[in-house]
């Protein structure tokens, strides 16, 4: 835009056919929206400077941490690309209970990161109307799969996190996260849910349930951290993921994920990272 120009305005108009829900809708053109904000960047052109600024070769990663009265949490997700196809978000209800989830999409890049977007927004939309996390599951996959902008496929996992411990969860064909149960020395797969996000029209999800006891740790993760290769091709593997969560597990929240990234860093010696990496940590406190 030249300096003294009014900015452009510009005005769209859909014709609907027979069959359109107001879910569909909304994801539509919250998908419209996500399409034009990631054009708009690409117009940016070479040599502008990115958000945050650092050197535009290496994409910036993604960091947060959220404490409660009942836990504290810390996650990181890191491209392999300028845009990645993993995402991590909190929501917060009220003081009594944390949502909690993490996702990845097929391939990365532009439509990975276009297709998480339209996830991210479903699910907080479905969750703001619903009551039941199994039902938003349903209509979230009945919704992408319909949708003709959507045509990767996409796994989930999301838990709430209630103050006393308790933890109602749905994984949507994720990578199983562990529960290290402090107490009894063990870990727990979190596997209960369905298949994958998208491919098919309609799936039913279930709603698993867990316990946290002050000291527990939760650690969500996605492939791009598991996956990580050695110069000889071995996989990081997730039996170092829980070495290094066990060797760091009086530590924060935040210490155990700079730990996890540190330690499959090192595995790659370096190397450029193959695919998008993210990390969540959760951590039980002790009751006031």
């Amino acid at each position: 835009m030249v300096v003294g120009q009014r900015p452009k305005r510009y005005v769209l108009f859909f014709l609907l056919a027979d069959g359109w829900v107001r879910e569909e809708l909304d994801f539509a053109l919250n998908t419209v929206r996500a399409a034009l904000g990631s054009r708009l960047m690409e117009d940016r052109g070479p040599g502008q400077p990115r958000a945050g600024g650092g050197d535009p070769a290496e994409p910036a990663p993604r960091r947060a941490a959220r404490r409660s009265p009942a836990s504290t949490s810390a996650a990181r997700s890191r491209p392999a690309e300028e845009v990645g196809g993993d995402f991590f978000d909190f929501a917060v209800f009220d003081e009594d209970m944390l949502g909690l989830s993490i996702g990845d999409a097929s391939g990365h890049g532009l439509p990975a990161a276009l297709l998480v977007r339209d996830v991210v927004t479903g699910l907080r939309m479905g969750l703001e109307r619903e009551l039941k996390i199994a039902h938003v599951f349903t209509k979230l996959n009945r919704v992408i799969h319909r949708s003709t902008l959507s045509s990767r496929f996409v796994s989930v996992f999301y838990a709430e996190l209630e103050r006393n411990g308790n933890l109602i969860y749905v994984n949507a064909g994720h990578q199983p996260p562990l529960l290290f149960d402090t107490g009894k020395d063990r870990v727990i797969e979190l596997t209960t849910g369905g298949t994958v996000i998208g491919p098919l029209p309609e799936v039913r999800f279930h709603r698993g349930m867990a316990y946290l006891r002050p000291g527990d740790l939760l650690v969500m993760c996605t492939d791009g951290i598991l996956e990580r290769r050695a110069p000889d091709g071995t996989f990081f593997g997730e039996e170092r993921l829980r070495e290094v969560v066990r060797e760091k597990r009086t530590a924060s929240a935040t210490a155990i994920l700079d730990a996890i990234f540190d330690a499959a860093e090192a595995f790659g010696t370096g190397r450029a990272w193959e695919d998008d990496a993210t990390v969540v940590v959760v951590r039980r406190e002790a009751q006031p």
